[in-house]
């Protein structure tokens, strides 16, 4: 199925900040990028902001494909045991530097913060419930791990985190 200008916008500015940070989406990058015009880019995003939005949305949006993926169902479906457990296998990944800033990016807007908070609200538990929030901080820590760390997580290391976590999860 072929790609959407959107998409391949939207693609193309996630490959830029892989690159070159949050800094390098412009409209002239990005219409480059994509191989579009700069009118083109601006028609489907008439702001930066508007872009920006729509690349937290993009990215959100493929969180969520891939949670519903892992978990078999939408998280409407499940319980907060198998949302958990779904979370833990996503985030036990190593982060991807264009998620990891745009979740960074999120916390200075509320529009964007928002976006993601509506994935977290449908997977994540609540604070309040302590074991299941310790799992959560442990998918974080784990998904985060490989960009403040100075040194990455082998393969085994994670593989076995990962089952530690898993273990955790309450019933």
């Amino acid at each position: 199925m072929r790609r959407s200008k959107r998409e391949l916008i939207l693609d193309a500015a996630v490959t830029l900040i892989a690159a070159d940070g949050l800094e390098a989406v412009s409209f002239e990058a990005l219409a480059e990028a994509a191989g579009l015009s700069k009118s083109g880019i601006i028609y489907h995003f008439p702001s930066r902001h508007e872009l920006m939005l729509g690349i937290h949305r993009h990215l959100a949006e493929a969180w969520e494909v891939e949670l519903e993926r892992i978990a078999g169902a939408r998280a409407a479906e499940l319980d907060q045991a198998q949302r958990l457990r779904a979370v833990v296998i996503s985030m036990g990944r190593t982060a991807e530097l264009p998620e990891l800033l745009m979740v960074l990016d999120a916390r200075n807007e509320p529009e964007y913060k928002e976006v993601w908070a509506g994935v977290d609200k449908r997977w994540m538990p609540e604070p309040d419930s302590s074991d299941a929030y310790l799992v959560q901080l442990i998918a974080y820590g784990l998904w985060a791990h490989d960009h403040v760390h100075h040194e990455p997580l082998q393969a085994a290391d994670r593989k076995r985190l990962i089952a530690a976590a898993l273990e955790q999860i309450p019933t």
